[in-house]
Formats: C-alpha cells, sequence, structure tokens
C-alpha cells in the first residue's frame, strides 16, 4: 500500500508561501524543485521545512527552491502536481534572481524534464550492445532492429524533446517550438532539385538529428519574436498572423545561423571534452569526481548534462564528465558505508548502510545528505575517495557510452560497440576503487579526530529536534568560534535522577533509539525528581515540563527528555523549576514529575539523556548499566 504523504505535501506548500508563491515545480531524482515569486517567506521557513519528517535537507540554489526527498521523490512530487494544479497564471519572473541563478535554473529546467527519455534508450542501446557482444541478439535480426529503434528514436528525436522543455522554460508555445524541431527534422529538406538558398544564401546541409543547442538557441529566439508580435498584432488577426509571421522569421535564420552556429559550438564542446580527455585524463576526470560532491552540494553540477548530451551526440562517448560522475557516486556510497561501519547503535548502522546501497545503485542524495555531509569527515573522505578513483579511469581512459546512472545499474553503459570488454573491466575496478577508497578515506579521518567543521566554519549551530507530535524545536548553541571549530574537552555527564541506566537503543522511540538525536543513555526513573547532570546554563524549558536543554560550561549540549510522548500531557502531572538563561549546577532540581500519574495515563516514563552535540566529541560512552543514584557519573565524552 502506497504511503500518504497528502500531510507532509500540504506543510511543504505552505512554508513555501503557497501555492500563489509557485510558479513551476518539477523533480529530479530525489528533490522537488520549485521555482518561486517571492524566495523570501520559503527562505525564512527552512529550517520548518528540514524538520519535516520525510525530509532530508532543503537547499536554495540556482534560482531553486530544492527539497531532498529521497527516492521517493517521484511519488510525492505526484500529490505536489495535484494540490498545486494548474500554474500557468502563475508565471511570474522574479527580479531577485541573478543572472548566474537564471542560467543554472534554465538549464536544469530544460533537461531535467527529458532525463527519463534519454536513460530509457540510452540503457536500450547498451543493453543490446550487450545481447549481441554475447551472441545472443544478431544486428541483422528483427528483434535486434525492434529494440534499436527504441535507441535511435530517442536520440535522434532529440530536438523534439528539447524543444518541448526548452518551450517551457523560455515561455514560448510549445507546440510552434516543436515545429521549429520538425522543420530542421523534416526528411526532405534537403533533396530539392539544385542549390538551397534563401534570400540568396546557401543553406548548408547539416543532420539535426540528435541536436541539442541548435534548438535551445532557436526556442529561445523563437520566444522573444513570438511575444513581441504578439504585442504589436491586433487582437482580430493575433491568433493567425503571431505564429505565422513567427514562422516566417524563423524559417531563415535558424537553417542560415542558428543552426551551423549551434552545430559548431556543439562540435566545439565535444572536441574540447575529448582533447581533456586524451591529454589531461587522468588529471582531469580524478579532479573532477572531487570537486563533483561540492557542485552538487552548491548546484553548480547543472552545466554537465548539455555537455554530455553534446559529447554523445557527437562523439558517441563520454571519456570525462560521466566516469567522473561514477567516482563521485561510488565514492558517496563508499563514505556511508565507512560511517555505517563506525556506528555504535544497530538502527543507525542499518539506516547508513541502506543509504550506502542506495547510492551503490544511484540515488547518492540520502547518504550525502542523511549521513556523509552530517558527518564533516565523512564528505571528505567521498571526495577523496572520488579522486583516486577518478584518476584511474582517466589513466586508463575509461568511457561510457550512453547515458546511464552513475552507479553500478549504468555498468550496461559502458560496453560500446567494437569496444569489448577491457572498458567494462577498467569502469568495474573504478567503482570497486572509488568504493573503497572513500570507505577508507572516511575510517581513517574518523579515527585522526579531522572535523569538516574546521574547514567549513558555520556561523551559528543549532541541534534539531521534533517533539512526539512532530513540531520543531531547536536546542541552540554559542555562537561559532575558533574554539567551537575543534572537538570539545572531555568531560563527564552525571545522573540526573536515580533509576535503573539502560542503553538508547532500549528506547522505544526510533528518534531516540537510532542515535537521530546525538548518542546518550536512557533512565528508567525511580523518583520524580530531575536534577541538573552538568554546570552550566539551561537554554531550553517547555513550558510542558516533558524536556528541558542544557548547555554546560565545556560546551556539552545535554537534552533531558522525560517519558515518551509526554507532550501529549500537556504539563499535567509537571513542574517546571527552572527557566531558559538560567545558570544551574550539579544536583539542582529542573523538573518535578508525578511518575504515577504519568505511568496511568498510559505513558512511558522512561527518560533518554542525549548529548546532541555529539559531533564534537570522538566517543561518547555510556559507562553505567543498571541502578544508579543522582550525581554518579553516567556519561564520558572524550
Amino acid at each position: 500500500m502506497a504511503k500518504d504523504y497528502t500531510n507532509l505535501v500540504n506543510e511543504i506548500i505552505a512554508n513555501i508561501g503557497g501555492k500563489q508563491n509557485v510558479t513551476s515545480a518539477f523533480h529530479c531524482a530525489t528533490r522537488l524543485r520549485f521555482q518561486l515569486k517571492d524566495m523570501k517567506v520559503a527562505e525564512e521557513n527552512k529550517e520548518k521545512i528540514k524538520n519535516l519528517s520525510g525530509v532530508l535537507d532543503v537547499i536554495i540554489q540556482n534560482g531553486q527552491y530544492q527539497i531532498v526527498i529521497g527516492p521517493n521523490v517521484s511519488d510525492v512530487f505526484a500529490v505536489v502536481e495535484s494540490q498545486l494544479g494548474n500554474l500557468e497564471g502563475n508565471s511570474a519572473e522574479s527580479e531577485q534572481k541573478s543572472k548566474w541563478d537564471r542560467f543554472f535554473e534554465i538549464v536544469s529546467g530544460m533537461f531535467t524534464p527529458i532525463v527519463p527519455v534519454l536513460m530509457a534508450s540510452g540503457m536500450m542501446g547498451a543493453v543490446i550492445t550487450i545481447l549481441n557482444l554475447v551472441g545472443w541478439l544478431p544486428t541483422n535480426s528483427a528483434a535486434y532492429h525492434l529494440l534499436d529503434v527504441v535507441y535511435q528514436a530517442g536520440f535522434y528525436f532529440l530536438p523534439f524533446y528539447i524543444a518541448a522543455s526548452s518551450a517551457k522554460v523560455f515561455k514560448a508555445n510549445r507546440f510552434l517550438a516543436m515545429l521549429l524541431a520538425g522543420i530542421m527534422l523534416y526528411p526532405d529538406l534537403y533533396t530539392f532539385k539544385g542549390k538551397l538558398q534563401f534570400l540568396g544564401l546557401s543553406v548548408q546541409k547539416i543532420d539535426y538529428g540528435k541536436a541539442v543547442l541548435p534548438v535551445i538557441l532557436g526556442v529561445w529566439l523563437l520566444s522573444y519574436i513570438e511575444k513581441g508580435l504578439d504585442k504589436i498584432m491586433p487582437d482580430i488577426v493575433k491568433a493567425f498572423m503571431t505564429p505565422l509571421l513567427t514562422m516566417t522569421i524563423m524559417l531563415p535564420v535558424q537553417l542560415l545561423l542558428i543552426g551551423p552556429l549551434g552545430t559548431n559550438i556543439g562540435n566545439g564542446l565535444a572536441v574540447g571534452v575529448q582533447w581533456m580527455g586524451n591529454n589531461l585524463g587522468f588529471f582531469a576526470v580524478g579532479l573532477l569526481a572531487f570537486l563533483t560532491p561540492l557542485m552538487i552540494a552548491t548546484g553548480t553540477h547543472s552545466f554537465a548534462f548539455p555537455v554530455i548530451v553534446a559529447t554523445l551526440t557527437s562523439l558517441g562517448y563520454d571519456q570525462l564528465l560521466m566516469p567522473s560522475m561514477v567516482a563521485e557516486n561510488l565514492a558517496m556510497a563508499g563514505a556511508a558505508f565507512g560511517l555505517a561501519l563506525s556506528q555504535k547503535y544497530k538502527e543507525k548502522k542499518s539506516q547508513a548502510f541502506s543509504a550506502s546501497l542506495t547510492a551503490v545503485l544511484g540515488i547518492s542524495e540520502p547518504a550525502m545528505y542523511g549521513f556523509v555531509i552530517p558527518s564533516g569527515y565523512g564528505f571528505l573522505g567521498a571526495m577523496l575517495g572520488g579522486l583516486v578513483g577518478g584518476l584511474f579511469a582517466g589513466i586508463f581512459k575509461f568511457r561510457m557510452y550512453m547515458i546511464a546512472s552513475s552507479s553500478v545499474i549504468g555498468i550496461p553503459a559502458m560496453f560500446g560497440k567494437n569496444s569489448g570488454y577491457g572498458n567494462v573491466i577498467v569502469g568495474c575496478l573504478e567503482i570497486l576503487i572509488s568504493f573503497a577508497a572513500a570507505a577508507a578515506f572516511t575510517l581513517l579521518l574518523q579515527k585522526s579526530g579531522f572535523n569538516m567543521n574546521k574547514v567549513l566554519k558555520k556561523g551559528k549551530n543549532a541541534n534539531k529536534i521534533q517533539d512526539e507530535q512532530g513540531t520543531p524545536a531547536v536546542v541552540e548553541t554559542a555562537e561559532t568560534s575558533e574554539k567551537d571549530d575543534e572537538y570539545n574537552c572531555p568531560t563527564t555527564v552525571v545522573s540526573p535522577v536515580a533509576g535503573e541506566v539502560l542503553p538508547l537503543s532500549s528506547v522505544n522511540d526510533q528518534v531516540f533509539s537510532s542515535g537521530a538525536m546525538g548518542e546518550g543513555c536512557a533512565i528508567k526513573p525511580q523518583n520524580g525528581l530531575i536534577k541538573s547532570p552538568v554546570n552550566g546554563e539551561v537554554v531550553m524549558a517547555f513550558g510542558t515540563g516533558h524536556a528541558v536543554g542544557l548547555r554546560s560550561n565545556d560546551g556539552a549540549e545535554i537534552l533531558i527528555h522525560v517519558g515518551l510522548d509526554t507532550v501529549n500531557l500537556n504539563g499535567q502531572g509537571f513542574k517546571v523549576l527552572i527557566s531558559k538563561g538560567q545558570q544551574v549546577k550539579i544536583g539542582d532540581p529542573l523538573i518535578e514529575v508525578d511518575l504515577d500519574a504519568v505511568g496511568k495515563a498510559g505513558y512511558d516514563t522512561i527518560t533518554p539523556v542525549i548529548v546532541t552535540n555529539s559531533n564534537k566529541y570522538h566517543e561518547v560512552k555510556q559507562i553505567v548499566n543498571g541502578p544508579v543514584k543522582p550525581g554518579r557519573e553516567i556519561l564520558e565524552l572524550n
């Protein structure tokens, strides 16, 4: 049974400013991508959206508001579409966008929608190549011919797909844009007996099958011509005169100027990529693989797709960009695998392994945003693993012959006609090397105590939590200083209450037991007086009394959550004895709770004690199991 994403989508739409603020929405493999009229409201609500269950991260870049969902993004987007309905009336250019943002927005808008077509046709070409190599599908068979039609149609009619998506981006008439593509692909265009000329100028004979840039440039110009004519045409003749004059102008301009210009630019890009692959391959692929995680995180990887398409359609292979992406994707999987090996809690370990497997299969963002980036050292481990794998691919001139997933799923795209098995072996070795190197670097960096926060400084740190109703809350932390960028000094945390100390994994709440909130332990309390386990300051005090957040004088951030789901009691049975900003010492009373009343109401009184900034310590170690008195040390933070 499919999961219901209605509530999630309603929250997202409300927090990005409502339907009226959305000019367009689409999705890629893992992200919802919104173009908004006013980004301000959505920016203010970024943390609220990040705290929603089902959201991995929120990224604002290239003029887009991107919400990272993961592999289920298509299911979520289906609900988004049903909720937003027709957005045609919402079109509006945001004057806040820079030219740089607008460029990446255009590139992404044109190519993201046609990825399924290129994937389907590309992988079909790879499959029939493999079947032919093993002797199961001769090239002269009817089956080969029919299956090859899927590959050929996907790329030969590429101008139609590009025209349709470009028209949406440039706000041109989609069917006029497709007519322009149809003119370029018309089979009898050059069958005229004699010299084909227009206004005394010769029309170059160019095969526009698989063309990319000529179509993009043509639709861009068409959009301006169409809009200009629409403004000056009388209403009574506008319906037929605007399209007629638009195509009358576009015909010679497209065939005499834009078509040849776009073709030459595309061929130049392909030649440049080929030169880099042949002359700087060992360095260029490695460098790109090293930088790709940063480009993905900042959205500047959008430029790659049109270059890949132009290179494949011109040369028949890509020796630079796709090989570097294979290295990056598998390195991200390797880094998540390394993080999984180092996890203490079974559930979090399982989640990291799952994210690693997902990245191996081509979707790296759950691993990137769920584990690798938050760890800091894992991100650098992924970059270094990609560098090693990319250098290997560059040295042995590894090639991808089709557009496919940059993962083990894309192995069929490593088979090229007449290329043999050597390229495939190199590609598989690149996958293994990138994965293993990233895992090894991640584990080494963890043991060395490296913290990426030393390199990528944060202006303010906050540990996100959610109460049982999904309401986001924040344990505030101090402004970042040079000291905050390093690991905190070792310290200890004492028991805040008499009771029985249990592993955090025994808590019947995934948010706590998985370690997602941070590492620590749990206590089954014997009495209802909760005392301060550290010397420090109260940074969070819920009026309901069910939780309190503290920051010790040496930087440890502690969350004490009294019972599970106890926020639903709305303060009944709880008495708050402190206030936010108050200084406390070990043993000072914080909360008084009637455990019997809580139990009779049907709630578990187990009390997690969490170090919410566990990433500031090499290790958070539970040092007591079983009965404990208030004031006894229960956690060592090293």
